[in-house]
């Protein structure tokens, strides 16, 4: 997605998925900030977890519960449904590994995956906060500004 801000483009994958798989996408974000590289895995990523709970967990509501934390930016997408076994995903199905797993580590970030055959299935990730050079200063500390919204 294009948005400058991460609650925009998490709009968006949740307006897209319901439209395209006639589902339900609730969509929780504790803070905002401006969109960058490891910002866009994570929303590309959550965005390919919410279409697969949409298409195999047979479910009519995914959620997707973002928080932006001090070092990092979390991200949980959960469904009730059908669930899986992570570990007996065949090599041959590249789909996990490389549209959410591949994407989050290039950005230096870790995926979980919560499942198990009729318990649903939760995808965690995380990606570090990425912080800009310039600074504030407030006497003799210094405050990062990176775009974030309280």
């Amino acid at each position: 997605p294009g948005d400058a801000m991460l609650a925009g483009a998490l709009a968006a994958v949740a307006e897209e998925v319901e439209a395209s798989h006639d589902i339900t996408v609730e969509v929780v974000l504790v803070g905002d900030l401006t969109m960058d590289d490891p910002l866009r895995a994570l929303v590309g990523a959550t965005r390919e977890a919410t279409i697969n709970a949409a298409k195999h967990a047979g479910v009519d509501t995914v959620d997707i519960y973002v928080e932006v934390e001090d070092r990092d930016v979390l991200a949980f997408i959960r469904d009730r449904g059908r669930g899986f076994d992570p570990t007996s995903t065949p090599a041959d199905r590249q789909g996990i590994r490389n549209s959410i797993v591949d994407r989050i580590e290039r950005h230096g970030g870790d995926v979980r995956f919560h499942a198990a055959p009729g318990q649903g299935t939760e995808v965690e990730m995380s990606v570090p906060r990425r912080r800009t050079a310039a600074t504030t200063t407030n006497g003799d500390a210094e405050t990062p500004t990176d775009g974030a919204t309280p």
